[in-house]
């Protein structure tokens, strides 16, 4: 299988495109180069961490972490919120002063502003704009929804984002540009693991009793095996 077809190089090849967009667009190529993984922390959308990684040549790069299971909760448009959310982040450990770990502090607000989204306790208009996990909402006519907007429809993108969710070709039309048909689409494909009981009910006819699957029990009344109940 050649590296470009590998669900590995799909998955970060468009991540680090999209890294890539946003960085010249929004910060003029000044963030610095990371380390896009993900992370299934449970309700993190994301996370930066400075100088998380170490390369063979002892130079230190940050991480960049988004997590896969709000791909299918939330659109698109969000994830790329969440991108450069972080990317100011990024920002901030290399040219501010970051609060501590996890405080989003009022120069991080200001360049959060500056690239156009307006962070936001409550993810809405009038929500405080510094604090502990912060949300945030795009700023109407912003420089966030402009390269946004660049980003959707380029060609580039739009292959790269179709190979990694190729069940969304056939809701796609010529009519409108992909930008507004996917901005505000959400994955709906998941993948979920079957259920097993915790319990079965058991019966011989005169008495039922619970107990884990699969059990070879009998009854001590009647004699009868005991048999498992499935529904």
């Amino acid at each position: 299988m050649e590296n470009s077809n590998k669900p590995s190089s799909k998955f970060y090849g468009l991540f680090q495109y999209v890294f890539d967009h946003y960085n010249d667009a929004l910060f003029g190529g000044t963030i610095k180069d990371c380390l896009i993984v993900v992370t299934r922390r449970k309700n993190v959308f994301g996370h930066y961490a400075h100088k998380r990684w170490f390369s063979v040549q002892d130079q230190e790069t940050d991480e960049l972490a988004l997590n896969p299971a709000m791909f299918v909760k939330f659109p698109l448009l969000e994830i790329c919120q969440t991108i450069v959310h972080e990317m100011c982040h990024g920002w901030q450990y290399h040219y501010g002063k970051p609060s501590q770990a996890g405080y989003h502090n009022k120069e991080w607000a200001n360049k959060m502003i500056e690239v156009g989204l307006m962070p936001s306790r409550t993810g809405k208009p009038g929500g405080k704009t510094v604090g502990q996990n912060m949300n945030d909402y795009p700023i109407e006519d912003g420089l966030f929804l402009e390269a946004t907007e660049e980003l959707m429809n380029n060609e580039i993108f739009a292959g790269l984002y179709l190979e990694v969710n190729p069940e969304i070709v056939n809701l796609l039309n010529d009519d409108s540009p992909l930008y507004e048909q996917i901005k505000d689409l959400t994955v709906t494909h998941t993948f979920t693991k079957p259920k097993t009981p915790i319990k079965s009910k058991y019966s011989c006819g005169c008495s039922n009793v619970w107990g884990a699957p699969n059990l070879n029990i009998g009854c001590n009344s009647c004699g009868k095996v005991m048999k498992e109940i499935i529904k």
